[in-house]
């Protein structure tokens, strides 16, 4: 991962509760990792799921989505789109709290959208 997006992710990384942090093209290709199995469906999953939410919502709402939340066993999955070019997914644990991340992550976004 390049040292620029190591620092801009690093604090998001950081949250309590935070277990895998990913930055992705809006397709689900990876920027930051060298692709593994599990860096990759999550990417690749997590585009397709923003995608469906942000069609969705534009079609019902007529408003993009700002995030998809998905609530499994052992965990929990946030995917939201850092501008019109990438999106950031992460993987946080079943007990974590969700308000300090989603600052953490709203925060991350406006840096990534910065250098993108």
């Amino acid at each position: 991962m390049s040292e620029l997006y190591r620092n801009v992710l690093h604090d998001l990384q950081e949250v309590d509760g935070v277990k895998m942090i990913a930055l992705a093209s809006r397709d689900g290709f990876l920027i930051t990792e060298h692709a593994n199995d599990k860096m990759e469906i999550l990417t690749m999953m997590s585009a397709t799921m923003l995608r469906a939410a942000e069609a969705a919502t534009t079609k019902i709402e007529h408003v993009n989505s700002n995030r998809v939340t998905v609530d499994f066993n052992g965990g929990k999955l946030i995917t939201a789109p850092a501008g019109s070019k990438a999106l950031i997914s992460l993987i946080a644990t079943q007990n974590a709290s969700l308000d300090p991340i989603i600052r953490e992550l709203e925060r991350t976004i406006g840096k990534v959208k910065e250098i993108l």
